[in-house]
């Protein structure tokens, strides 16, 4: 039976995002270099600017930005080259999941954006088996090239890393999988947030700190905001 699977951020996210956004904006994407936000002004990657948009591009309209305002820089070695508050709105999509200091990425938007939206794939994708693409998916949970799971927690991201030992663990059984997965709502987790976001590290020794954290998240998620198969 082939699984349903969303690359896409949700439309209803994707315009709420874009609506905070006035005409006169100055808007920054951070990361955005497989999937390009048209409206953005800026973009910073590490990847160059002629091989952008390989997974498509987001937004109506035209791309705002051009070769002269796409700059190539590792975001995890800061500050980046602007002033503090240069950009009235930064968009950073599906990024911050892969970067070896996602905090560092969180202080950087904070200090060069007013305002912002975040977008990272939801610690529930992360926790369930055959979501990625390619032979061995079904044997691992969430996507292999993903180096954290983000858990929002308190008003702040909390930035748990993924462990080998993952895929040993059923944390969504495959009966919960294949009910809840087919809302794309439940793949991934907005954040829209206004002069900061603030973000940590989880701090642990091992398993035995993890697990429970986990097994906790799952025995109390809320599924009311979403819509099960039929």
């Amino acid at each position: 039976m082939e699984l349903t699977r969303f690359p896409d951020p949700h439309p209803d996210n994707l315009a709420a995002a874009l609506g905070r956004i006035g005409p006169e904006d100055l808007v920054v994407d951070v990361g955005g270099w497989w999937k390009p936000l048209n409206r953005a002004d800026h973009v910073i990657d590490l990847m160059p600017y002629e091989s952008r948009a390989g997974g498509g591009r987001l937004g109506e309209g035209a791309e705002r930005y051009t070769e002269g305002t796409w700059h190539r820089l590792d975001i995890c070695r800061t500050p980046w080259p602007f002033p503090d508050k240069a950009f009235d709105f930064a968009y950073c999509g599906q990024t911050l999941e892969d970067v070896r200091d996602p905090i560092a990425v969180c202080r950087e938007l904070s200090r060069i954006a007013r305002r912002g939206y975040v977008e990272v794939p939801s610690a529930w994708i992360e926790c369930t088996f055959d979501v990625d693409v390619g032979p061995l998916t079904a044997r691992y949970p969430g996507y292999q090239k993903h180096r954290w799971l983000v858990l929002p927690e308190n008003g702040e991201l909390l930035f748990v890393p993924k462990q080998v030992w993952l895929c040993l663990v059923e944390f969504v059984p495959p009966e919960e999988s294949r009910r809840w997965r087919t809302d794309q709502l439940i793949w991934s987790t907005a954040v829209h947030w206004e002069e900061r976001i603030a973000a940590r590290e989880l701090a642990f020794a091992g398993q035995d700190e993890i697990i429970p954290l986990l097994t906790a998240y799952f025995e109390n998620f809320d599924y009311t905001p979403y819509r099960a198969s039929s």
